[in-house]
Formats: C-alpha cells, sequence, structure tokens
C-alpha cells in the first residue's frame, strides 16, 4: 500500500495491483492511420515539399529610459524619440482653453433699473410690522393665483425670498460672496435702492448666468408685490 501525493485535502490509499484502464480503441486507429499517411508520403518523396516551420523571432530586451528623462515610445520606427502628447498634456490643454474662454467672455455691464414712481416713505412704513412669515404667504398667494406665474417661477422667486427676509444672505456661486448676510429684509424698505445694489453686487462678482434668477429677478418681484 501506498500513500497517494496528489491529494492535499485528504490521504487516499490505493493498491498497487489495481487493474489499469485499457486503450483507447479510436484514438489507436487514429495514431495507426497516421502512421500510415506519413509513411506513404515518405516514400513519394514528398517530405521535401512540405513548407519548414518558421523560426520564431528572439524579442530583444527594451531598456528602460533613465530616470527623470522624457518616456520613450514603444513603435520600433520612433522608439528612440521622445513623446510629444500625452494624456495629462491634453488635458492642460483644455483647462487652459477654458479660462481663455473665460478670459473672453463679454464685458458685464451694470443694469440701471426704472421701476418707476415708488409708494412714498410714509406708506412703506405702514408695512415695516408686517412679519416676514405673514407676507411671504400672502406673495406667494398673490403670484401663483392673482397673478397666474407659474409653479417654477414661484417657487424660485419665494426660494431667494426667504433667504433675504431670513437673513441667510444669497451666495455667488463664482466667488461664494454674500449679498446681504445677516440684514432681513422686510416689506417695508426701499426696494429700488435694494435693486440697485443687488445689480451693483452681481456685476462685481462676474455677472450672473441664471440671468437675474440670482438676485436681481427676485428683488423685482418683492417691488411688484409692495406696491400691489
Amino acid at each position: 500500500l501506498y500513500l497517494c501525493t496528489y491529494c492535499t485535502h485528504r490521504t487516499v490509499r490505493y493498491n498497487q495491483n489495481m487493474p489499469k484502464e485499457e486503450p483507447n480503441a479510436y484514438l489507436e486507429k487514429v495514431r495507426e492511420k497516421q502512421k500510415r499517411n506519413q509513411d506513404k508520403i515518405e516514400k513519394l518523396g514528398l517530405t521535401a515539399f512540405s513548407p519548414k516551420p518558421k523560426p520564431k523571432k528572439q524579442r530583444t530586451a527594451v531598456t528602460p529610459p533613465k530616470s527623470g528623462s522624457d518616456p520613450r515610445r514603444r513603435s520600433s520606427r520612433v522608439s528612440k524619440k521622445p513623446i510629444e502628447f500625452v494624456a495629462l498634456d491634453y488635458e492642460a490643454v483644455v483647462l487652459e482653453k477654458k479660462i481663455e474662454r473665460r478670459k473672453q467672455t463679454k464685458t458685464v455691464k451694470k443694469q440701471k433699473f426704472d421701476m418707476g414712481q415708488q409708494i412714498t416713505p410714509e406708506e412703506r412704513a405702514t408695512f415695516e410690522p408686517i412679519s416676514s412669515e405673514e407676507w411671504l404667504a400672502d406673495m406667494e398667494h398673490y403670484f401663483s393665483v392673482i397673478v397666474g406665474n407659474s409653479a417654477s417661477n414661484v417657487q424660485r422667486v419665494i426660494c431667494v425670498t426667504r433667504k433675504l427676509a431670513s437673513g441667510q444672505g444669497v451666495f455667488h456661486p463664482s466667488t461664494q460672496k454674500c449679498f446681504w448676510k445677516k440684514r432681513k429684509v422686510n416689506l417695508g424698505m426701499d426696494f429700488r435702492e435694494i435693486l440697485d445694489e443687488a445689480s451693483e453686487w452681481v456685476y462685481d462678482n462676474g455677472g450672473d448666468r441664471g440671468n437675474g434668477w440670482l438676485i436681481e429677478h427676485p428683488v423685482k418681484k418683492i417691488w411688484v408685490y409692495q406696491q400691489a
């Protein structure tokens, strides 16, 4: 009895006198046929016409470039030339083009608004005691029901107005500077001055890609509601 050394998960014992497997009759016939065909080819002298196997090409060892030198190209035609353009170069070029396009953008113009004749300061003073929760709810009802603005329009206006009324302020997306931070808007203020101040702030921070929705359009909406 011998121990089987090919099994790793458990030890298997087998008898040396176990019967051997019988040869495959089909494979034996194939081998005999191949041998007969080869003997016929040799008798006919056709072995000289059989194609000879091509010798394998030996790969030449590629020496890596020295540290600090430019990376080499793999093509044998230009293997000794340094790489002229890589992916990192492409990203740098794209970034430079983006910066250049931003510099070539049109100059932002400050907008001056003529809102017409506003109510008198005495009339505005009567609105000042109204709480922000009360006039914000009434303003939303005015533009959505009475004026008939779309739901998305009213939602965008009210969102910015709540930030101004709570003192949170409005942040510019490019410079992260805040307009009217820790200063609460109430309904008794002069919104013509606030609108001019908002336009100046937008101009100083590089403009408004939202075409007025950042701060100017909501302030105009508050003014319209104040006059109504």
